[in-house]
C-alpha cells in the first residue's frame, strides 16, 4: 500500500513504514482492513513527494482512521507532536470565518480571532495543551458571533451602523451563551470598527454549580464496591470526587506520578505526595499493570500515561474521560466543587496547595467559599 505500482517504497516513507511494523501483526491487519478510508491514506502517501507531514495528513481531517495513523508516527518519532486540539481549532475558524457575507466583517473576525482567543491559546505556557473545553468556548463564542452578524445582516444593517437596542433584542430573544459575543463587541467598540457596544457578563458564580454531599458520597460508595464497572472509570472517579483532580489532569498522569512503596502507595499530585488509601490504590496498581491498554503501537515499557487513550503514545482525551464519567453518573465539574467544598472546609489553603497542586489563590477562594459569607457580611454591616 506505502508502494506505487510496480515500485518501491521511496525513502521519505521509511519512517512510515517502521512505525506501522512495532505493534503486533494483528492489529495492523486488523487496523488497515476495517476501513477502506485507511487504505486510501496509504495509497495516497505512496503517490505524493517529500516527506509526510501533518499538514498533508490535514487533507483527510475527516477521516477519524488519520487520527490514529498520524499518533502512531508521532510516537514512533516519524512526526513532531503538536497540539492536536488548537490545530483543529484553527482548521474549523478557517472554515467558518468565510461563511460571514460581508467582507468587512470577515476582516474583524478574523482579525479579531488571531488576535484574541488563538492567541491567549498560542501563548499557553511551556508543555501546557489547548483542552477540548478551552476550544469549545472559543467556538461557541465566534458561532454567536457569526450569527449576530448574519442577523444584523438581514435586518438591513451592519456592525458599524449597529446600536446597542438591536443588540439588546439579539441578546434577550435567544440562550444565554449569546453573550458569549461580549468580548468581541469589547474589542470592536476600542478598535472602532462599532460604536460602543456591550453584552452582559456570564454569571460565574460556581458555587451554585454543585452536587450535594450525600450525593458525593453516594458516589464514592458505588465507585469503591461496584467491581462491574470498569478500572478506569472507577479510578479516575475516585481522583475526581476524593482528591478534586480535574479531568484535564487525571487523563495526563503517568507512572512518574506514582510512589509505590509496597504496603503504601501515594501520587504525587502536588509537591507533597498525597497517600492514597484502598481501593483506590489498588485499582492504580491495576492501570499500571495494563498500562498500554488498547493503543498497541507502542511498547508496553515505553508507556507511561495510566489513562491511554485509543491513539498510541497518547494519554485519554478529557473530554472523553468526561464522557465516560458522566455516563457512569459522576458530573465531572460538579462533582468536583463539591469535593474542593468538603476539602477546603476540613483544611488550610497551604495544605491543599501542597497536596493537591492548586495554587495558593485557588485554596483560599475554595476556603472562603466552604465558609460561607456570613464573615463577610457581619463585616460589611459593622462599616456600615
Amino acid at each position: 500500500m506505502l508502494s506505487p505500482p510496480g515500485g518501491l517504497i521511496r525513502p521519505e516513507l521509511e519512517p512510515v513504514f517502521e512505525a506501522l511494523l512495532k505493534p503486533l501483526p494483528r492489529t495492523v491487519l486488523h487496523w488497515l482492513h476495517k476501513m477502506p478510508a485507511r487504505r486510501t491514506v496509504l495509497q495516497a502517501l505512496a503517490t505524493e513527494q517529500g516527506p509526510v507531514t501533518h499538514e498533508f495528513l490535514d487533507r483527510f481531517a475527516a477521516a477519524r482512521s488519520v487520527e490514529y495513523l498520524r499518533a502512531a508516527l508521532v510516537a514512533a518519532g516519524a512526526l513532531p507532536a503538536r497540539d492536536e486540539q488548537l490545530a483543529r481549532l484553527e482548521r474549523w475558524l478557517a472554515a467558518t470565518v468565510p461563511r460571514v457575507s460581508s467582507a468587512e466583517e470577515r476582516r474583524i473576525l478574523r482579525n479579531y480571532t488571531n488576535w484574541q482567543p488563538l492567541r491567549r491559546l498560542r501563548r499557553l505556557p511551556a508543555g501546557q495543551l489547548v483542552t477540548h473545553s478551552r476550544a469549545e468556548t472559543v467556538r461557541v463564542e465566534i458561532r454567536n458571533v457569526a450569527r449576530l452578524l448574519e442577523w444584523l445582516h438581514d435586518g438591513g444593517a451592519t456592525l458599524g451602523t449597529c446600536t446597542q437596542d438591536p443588540v439588546d433584542a439579539w441578546l434577550s430573544d435567544g440562550p444565554s451563551t449569546r453573550a458569549t459575543v461580549r468580548g468581541f463587541l469589547l474589542w470592536t467598540s476600542r478598535r472602532g470598527h462599532s460604536r460602543p457596544l456591550t453584552a452582559p457578563v456570564i454569571s460565574n458564580y460556581f458555587t451554585a454549580r454543585t452536587i450535594g454531599k450525600d450525593r458525593r458520597w453516594a458516589l464514592v460508595r458505588r465507585l469503591v464496591h461496584d467491581e462491574q464497572l470498569q478500572v478506569v472509570d472507577r479510578a479516575a472517579g475516585l481522583l475526581l470526587l476524593l482528591f478534586a483532580q480535574p479531568v484535564g489532569r487525571i487523563s495526563r498522569l503517568t507512572t512518574d506520578h506514582i510512589v509505590d512503596r509496597g504496603d503504601t502507595l501515594a501520587l504525587k499530585l502536588g509537591r507533597v505526595p498525597a497517600e492514597i488509601s484502598a481501593p483506590l490504590d489498588d485499582l492504580i496498581r491495576q492501570l499500571v499493570e495494563r498500562r498500554n491498554g488498547r493503543a498497541a503501537t507502542v511498547p508496553i515499557e515505553e508507556s507511561k500515561w495510566l489513562f491511554h487513550s485509543i491513539y498510541p503514545g497518547q494519554p485519554i482525551d478529557p473530554h472523553t474521560l468526561g464522557r465516560r464519567l458522566k455516563a457512569i453518573g459522576v458530573p465531572p465539574q460538579l462533582a468536583r466543587h463539591a469535593a474542593l467544598m468538603d476539602i477546603a472546609s476540613e483544611l488550610p489553603a497551604v495544605v491543599i496547595s501542597r497536596l493537591l497542586g492548586f495554587h495558593h489563590s485557588t485554596g483560599d477562594n475554595w476556603t472562603r467559599l466552604s465558609q460561607g459569607f456570613g464573615a463577610d457580611y457581619a463585616a460589611e454591616v459593622s462599616r456600615r
